[in-house]
């Protein structure tokens, strides 16, 4: 769950040092509260205390909007630092060979709860519509890696495209992407099941076309990269 919404962090010394081990936190809008209690709960088992659920105030940095959520942070946590050391490469989170290494099935299904999307077109000759899956903030060499595991792990070929303001993003019609998903549901939250249903979405649900290229694309926003976030103590 780390390789979507979730965020890890540590404490650092005036001198920029890391100061102790790292912490997580993870927010989502209200509705999907039940799918961050599910997270809660699974990362309450390193915990000998239960981790509370709170409200914040979240800026979007690309947009300026701002929305309330819901969100938990742990304490440190010796096993949440030997995961953002394998993750993060200068502050920035990463699709390393680590992670491909040993995520699992259970952990890809957050992953695409956290950052897919289904785009319903029920056009008639419009092929019914496709999968998207956004990972904007990772660098292109990254996703294209990410894209090729997914081709011999999963048995789905995802197509890289790019979004005019915010990065690489895989993406591939029903007929294909239903491979992936199929291969992911059994883990889903029933909030969350709408990623899931081809079924449940009368109207395009998630339109990037018009602001979308399959050709090469720069990237332009570096602020939506997950960074280490860092406390400054003396």
């Amino acid at each position: 769950m780390t390789m979507g919404d979730g965020s890890l962090y540590c404490n650092t010394l005036r001198n920029g040092n890391p100061c102790g081990n790292y912490k997580m936190d993870i927010a989502h809008c209200f509705a999907q509260e039940p799918y961050l209690n599910h997270k809660r709960d699974i990362v309450n088992e390193i915990f000998d205390y239960d981790i509370p659920i709170t409200t914040k105030h979240i800026t979007n940095n690309r947009t300026g909007k701002k929305y309330m959520a819901r969100k938990f942070a742990t304490r440190t946590h010796s096993r949440l630092s030997f995961i953002a050391k394998n993750i993060y490469i200068d502050g920035k989170k990463r699709i390393t060979d680590w992670v491909l290494d040993n995520i699992t099935t259970e952990g890809l299904a957050y992953w695409w709860m956290d950052d897919g999307c289904l785009h319903m077109d029920k056009r008639e000759n419009h092929g019914g519509g496709r999968i998207i899956w956004g990972l904007y903030g990772f660098p292109t060499e990254d996703v294209i890696k990410f894209q090729q595991w997914l081709d011999a792990n999963v048995g789905v070929n995802l197509r890289l495209h790019f979004h005019q303001s915010g990065g690489p993003f895989l993406q591939r019609g029903i007929s294909e992407g239903v491979k992936l998903l199929d291969s992911l549901k059994e883990y889903s939250v029933p909030c969350m099941d709408y990623k899931f249903d081809v079924g449940c979405h009368k109207r395009p649900y998630y339109n990037l076309m018009s602001s979308c290229y399959s050709t090469g694309h720069p990237i332009k926003d570096d602020d939506i990269v997950h960074p280490v976030r860092k406390e400054t103590h003396g």
